[in-house]
């Protein structure tokens, strides 16, 4: 039976499916507002049925990703900054804690080397009455850095910056043995992650900056997991750095062996997490052809679609405005 109820702006009834528990908000104007977060935890608690969860409650994972709060972080370091001139990175560290500080002085003097400064490092505060006791011992904290460069860098410039200073992070990260367990949720001048073992409703409320008014925002996206090719953990949870998204078995082989061919012609090699999903891999495909390559997201998303999708021509209109809808977070 066809469906009756109208289209409104890019939603389509006539191509109307279920999906995953994903969704996305943003403000058009580019205003930063408290009011997209009200309005992200009334969508995240719409879509439970869409995650899965243990026998006992815990979430098999969940996360937010927003645009960094101008507002926030210029209160929390007492200085003003401006959207675009400062980054943020929250980690989970080490599984060893003795291996915490050596972990932070690895952060730091990646920081420094690329002429960084950290203006406030700092525990990411958590509220662990909104979730349950179960739920408390599945989750990792998180240390979160906020830095600023020494010299007047900012943008699209400082961004490519900083992916190389998460390069240059996991490259000792992911194959110390002492340091397993140190992952970089994000680090950006632009966005920054938050998840954990959570369910969609927990996400909001568990983080305690998401609940502060002076956290102000324009874009959100956020992903809860219903996972089956691999264990829930809390860096499996979604969105990764640049999307959130189920990884197609397809397209994850297609991926896998451009950037292996990519790779072997700059005589490097893809250094990744252990454990690490199709999603995740396509996240960290997607970063290469952004920053590595050069192309805008738009572009980076359709070249990593199977081959009958590579043409832009040959979209569908509509996935084609989505596509554009999407490069508005890049652009602000």
């Amino acid at each position: 039976m066809k469906n009756t109820i109208a289209s409104v702006g890019l939603y389509d009834a006539d191509i109307e499916y279920s999906s995953c528990g994903v969704g996305f908000l943003t403000r058009k104007d580019g205003k930063q507002s408290h009011e997209l977060l009200t309005l992200g935890q009334e969508a995240l608690c719409a879509v439970p049925h869409r995650g899965g969860m243990s026998s006992e409650g815990v979430g098999d994972g969940a996360g937010i990703s927003i645009d960094l709060s101008e507002n926030f972080f210029s209160l929390l370091t007492r200085r003003k900054l401006k959207v675009g001139t400062f980054g943020v990175g929250n980690f989970f560290l080490p599984e060893d804690s003795s291996q915490h500080q050596n972990a932070i002085r690895l952060v730091e003097e990646k920081l420094q080397n690329a002429g960084m400064s950290t203006l406030l490092l700092r525990d990411l505060p958590v509220d662990n009455t909104k979730i349950s006791e179960r739920s408390v011992s599945k989750q990792l904290p998180i240390k979160q850095w906020i830095f600023a460069p020494s010299d007047s860098q900012f943008g699209q410039n400082l961004e490519t910056r900083i992916h190389k200073i998460l390069l240059e992070i996991e490259a000792v990260a992911y194959v110390d043995p002492a340091l397993k367990g140190l992952y970089p949720l994000s680090i950006s001048s632009r966005l920054q992650v938050l998840k954990g073992r959570l369910n969609s409703w927990e996400i909001i409320p568990y983080f305690s900056d998401l609940q502060s008014r002076d956290q102000k925002i324009h874009t959100l996206y956020f992903h809860t997991r219903f996972s089956t090719n691999t264990d829930p953990h809390p860096t499996m949870a979604q969105p990764f750095r640049l999307m959130a998204h189920n990884g197609e078995l397809n397209t994850d082989k297609k991926n896998r062996l451009s950037e292996a061919a990519i790779a072997s012609s700059k005589n490097s090699s893809i250094i990744r997490p252990k454990g690490q999903s199709d999603s995740c891999r396509f996240d960290q495909t997607l970063n290469a052809r952004v920053f590595d390559e050069g192309l805008d997201l738009v572009d980076a998303v359709v070249s990593m679609m199977p081959p009958a999708w590579e043409n832009r021509e040959d979209l569908n209109p509509k996935v084609h405005s989505m596509l554009e809808y999407f490069s508005l977070f890049e652009e602000k």
